[in-house]
């Protein structure tokens, strides 16, 4: 049995000497490609993808979906690095797999393929109510700041704040660059809308469950609920920085002004078991309202388009091994769930699930 050995490279950028040698030991003691399939094809579901094709070489990847870019939620996220929509319960997992992300965004930012991968670093203002105590990642993100009262007679009506320094992707790129290296890298990619997962369970040593809100309609999982997001992306090339309104109107939607590669998201709504995924009048007046009261100056700017869809929102984000089904021909690994916070969690579960994989295979083989 091979074991996993610690590196210290952080993202799929590159490949540094250690990983090579633990790639190339991992080679040499399995004997048979294994077959693991992941189940979804968003930012969870391909970065799972890669890091199991990175992490485990003798092993046979395919990405089932019925969804692929541009057509997946992910694609019509704003793609703003900062936990959103999050359980009080899990803060310090999910902070430390905002931190990873976090990193590997930074790594991407300094290579030559940030272009590529839609990666763009901002900075901006956080405006919330009474900060209390520090979020748990200040100290690990670039500027981390409290607003002084004096910036803070700027925005009107707003008491507390902060400033910190993140990261925007531009999703179908990072998409499509992912998609371009999972293929590239062998990959096979299935088309098919699966009513279970028991409908592929023969074909594949590990199967990871990436589906997203589909999770509740595939495993008949009634945590996850929907949390309708409607957004408006527009030109306005003078903004520079973002700014999220945390506090909210009555129906609890915030506001916030995400500027991208090459548009200006406006948003948002964050609507309890509304599935309507398409563009409702209301909500885009009410968010245009919202976003021209903190940023008057986006009264010039042109609207390109909206969007529509449900966040995969769950009291606590699934990762684990489903050991609720010894009968299954293949092992169950979970990665869904993420709410509003997919873009700002994805590598980091992304690496989890790698290792909970290889510790099956590992499971596996030393039972050959």
């Amino acid at each position: 049995m091979f074991t996993l050995e610690k590196t210290n490279c952080r993202s799929h950028v590159h490949k540094c000497k250690t990983c090579i040698n633990f790639h190339s030991r991992a080679a040499k003691e399995m004997d048979r490609n294994f077959r693991v399939a992941v189940v979804g094809a968003g930012a969870v579901g391909l970065s799972t993808a890669l890091c199991i094709q990175d992490r485990i070489r003798n092993c046979d990847v395919t990405i089932i979906a019925d969804q692929f870019s541009p057509s997946t939620t992910s694609d019509g996220s704003a793609g703003l690095w900062t936990p959103f929509l999050v359980p009080d319960d899990q803060r310090e997992v999910v902070s430390r797999w905002a931190l990873k992300t976090y990193h590997f965004l930074w790594d991407v930012f300094h290579s030559e393929t940030a272009c590529t991968y839609g990666v763009q670093l901002i900075s901006g203002f956080n405006f919330c109510k009474e900060v209390q105590h520090d979020p748990p990642w200040s100290k690990q993100v670039k500027g981390f700041r409290r607003l002084s009262e004096e910036e803070l007679k700027d925005y009107p009506g707003r008491e507390y704040g902060i400033f910190y320094t993140a990261f925007t992707i531009d999703v179908p790129r990072l998409l499509s660059t992912f998609m371009k290296k999972f293929r590239e890298q062998g990959g096979f990619v299935k088309a098919k809308k699966l009513g279970s997962l028991q409908e592929i369970e023969s074909s594949f040593d590990v199967i990871v469950n990436c589906s997203g809100f589909g999770a509740a309609e595939l495993l008949k999982d009634t945590k996850v609920k929907p949390k309708r997001g409607q957004v408006i992306r527009a030109k306005a090339p003078w903004i520079k920085h973002f700014y999220i309104d945390d506090i909210g109107d009555q129906k609890g939607d915030l506001t916030y002004i995400l500027p991208g590669v090459d548009s200006v998201v406006l948003g948002g709504t964050s609507q309890d078991g509304n599935i309507n995924t398409e563009d409702d009048q209301t909500d885009l007046d009410g968010i245009m309202k919202r976003c021209l009261k903190l940023m008057p100056s986006l009264k010039e700017c042109k609207v390109q388009g909206t969007w529509a869809g449900l966040r995969p929102y769950r009291e606590a984000v699934r990762l684990e091994i489903d050991r609720t089904s010894p009968g299954c021909k293949a092992k169950v690994v979970h990665n869904y769930g993420h709410g509003g916070s997919g873009l700002t969690l994805f590598w980091g579960c992304a690496l989890d699930v790698s290792e909970l994989v290889l510790n099956l295979l590992q499971s596996k083989k030393s039972r050959l």
